[in-house]
């Protein structure tokens, strides 16, 4: 699970280097900096045209890679940021939830007042 882990988490920050990169070019348009970045752009997009159109990797791996290139890549780092704010059974609770979900279990959450 390590290597998806890495794999995923590599696509995200591609991302979230190019989000950046574009929102530079679109607060500084036409500067050096925006065409620099602009050039690092070209360069994120081919790695993922790149990897989306590589052979040795099965369709539905494609496909899972263009869901994570498309997906909202901040919000990982917005959840880590708030687990700290948890108390440690709240974040046991929370890790016994993704491990549901990745197992594909399903679960269902009741609001207690």
């Amino acid at each position: 699970m390590k290597g998806a882990t890495n794999i995923v988490s590599s696509l995200h920050h591609l991302r979230m280097a190019n989000d950046h990169f574009e929102s530079f070019e679109l607060e500084h348009p036409g500067s050096k900096g925006a065409q620099t970045f602009g050039q690092y752009r070209k360069r994120i997009n081919w790695i993922f045209r790149d990897i989306i159109t590589h052979p040795f990797l099965p369709d539905a791996v494609r496909q899972g890679i263009k869901q994570e290139v498309n997906s909202d890549v901040f919000a990982v780092p917005a959840i880590q940021e708030k687990v700290p704010l948890l108390h440690p059974q709240q974040r046991e609770l929370v890790e016994t939830v993704i491990d549901y979900l990745l197992e594909g279990k399903s679960f269902e959450l009741v609001e207690r007042g």
